[in-house]
């Protein structure tokens, strides 16, 4: 009897053990490819300015490939009725290496982003990705970016 306990223990505790090594898992470098939608927003500008925003006013979408990224903007446009029409996009490649992502914009809808920088420390919490970093420009001037992401596939 004293036997059979002991083993019933010692399955229970490693079922135990296995279990609390998997929800301590390590965030692999692949958690962070799929379709993402922009959760929230501050943004804080070299002359101090700062502006909020979240899903609710800001419509952005980041796409991230094994080494590729495509951000996507939309905004609602009152002359057709509300509707969110695309008013920005950007892509290119980027590096991923112990959290520290940096982007090489290769196209985009607007002027000056071939002298774009994008750095960012770029993390996952809670199944959300997280991004803080600068954006800068060949002017020398930062742009600080605090961004979540919630998965969209």
């Amino acid at each position: 009897m004293n036997q059979k306990l002991s083993r019933a223990i010692i399955v229970c505790l490693l079922f135990s053990a296995t279990a609390f090594a998997q929800s301590k898992k390590k965030t692999t470098t692949a958690d962070h490819i799929g379709t993402w939608r922009l959760l929230s927003q501050k943004v804080t500008y070299p002359n101090g300015q700062i502006s909020i925003g979240d899903s609710s006013n800001v419509f952005q979408h980041k796409i991230l490939t094994p080494k590729t990224f495509v951000v996507v903007i939309e905004k609602k446009i009152p002359a057709y009725d509300n509707k969110k029409l695309c008013v920005s996009v950007a892509g290119g490649h980027y590096t991923l290496v112990d959290g520290n992502y940096e982007e090489l914009t290769e196209y985009a809808a607007f002027k000056g982003f071939e002298t774009m920088q994008v750095k960012y420390k770029l993390t996952m919490e809670n199944g959300k990705l997280h991004t803080v970093g600068t954006l800068g420009s060949s002017n020398g001037e930062s742009t600080i970016y605090d961004e979540v992401y919630v998965r969209e596939d």
